[in-house]
């Protein structure tokens, strides 16, 4: 529910939005960073720009999956597929709307504003890690929220700092991102408990003790014997529950913003 109700925050706002005039609250914020915060700040956040790239991101995900699992936590397919599913609900959002980017002096007119692309794939990759280090135990609360919070706001403000995006585009982000990022955790929640604990799973203990002369003891399956067969559930899962998103992207057309 929680994202059904972010995606159709971020329709709403856009909903609101002109195709070349921007809010208020867009030139407010715009005016103030380019006026009031120091020059060399836009270069210091300069680095998150290739990591807000689907290169990056989905890289830094093939990598915490495999961290994780190395350490023996699951949790791996859930932030693979947030990362995944948050590139193709930003590119499928950017098929619909259509909105012009900041102006400036020498930079040719793009109207692939919203929403933006580097926060919307950054928030659903955020939302998921923090989730599933906080209940794998791995991370404290603080770092959850450090993690979920903290890295989709540096992002969002770098985009507007760096003047590629204005702040409602930004706002999209964190909505669509969001919603990516809860629909994966509600779908994928019973995956990320170890196994004696998931509801209505029913764990064999292994086999100990010398076995009778003449037999064998049967081996005791490892953890992630079926991994891969969880791995391809769980994004097809995911895939389902994000369906609708999709189809409701592909099925209007490109909207120009009035």
């Amino acid at each position: 529910m929680l994202a059904v109700a972010a995606v159709g925050g971020m329709a709403l706002l856009a909903r609101r939005l002109r195709f070349d005039e921007p809010t208020a609250v867009d030139r407010e914020v715009r005016w103030y960073a380019r006026r009031r915060l120091p020059a060399g700040i836009a270069r210091a956040l300069g680095p998150l720009f290739p990591l807000g790239l689907p290169g990056g991101y989905i890289t830094i995900a093939y990598f915490t999956a495999r961290a994780l699992r190395r350490r023996g936590y699951s949790g791996g397919p859930a932030v693979i597929t947030s990362a995944v599913a948050g590139w193709l609900a930003h590119r499928g959002a950017k098929l619909v709307y259509s909105r012009v980017r900041p102006r400036d002096r020498g930079r040719r007119e793009r109207t692939d504003s919203y929403p933006s692309g580097h926060t919307t794939g950054v928030t659903a990759l955020a939302a998921t890690t923090g989730y599933v280090l906080r209940r794998q135990r791995v991370a404290s609360a603080a770092q959850t929220v450090a993690i979920a919070i903290g890295v989709p706001v540096l992002m969002g403000a770098y985009r507007v700092i760096a003047d590629d995006h204005w702040m409602t585009d930004v706002f999209g982000g964190w909505l669509l991102g969001g919603a990516v990022g809860l629909a994966c955790n509600a779908v994928l929640a019973d995956s990320l408990l170890p196994p004696e604990r998931r509801p209505g799973r029913r764990v064999r203990s292994c086999p100990t003790g010398a076995a009778p002369s003449g037999q064998s003891v049967p081996s005791c399956p490892s953890p992630f014997s079926s991994d891969r067969h969880r791995y391809h559930a769980a994004t097809e899962l995911c895939g389902l529950h994000l369906a609708p998103i999709f189809f409701s992207f592909f099925g209007v057309g490109r909207v120009r913003m009035r």
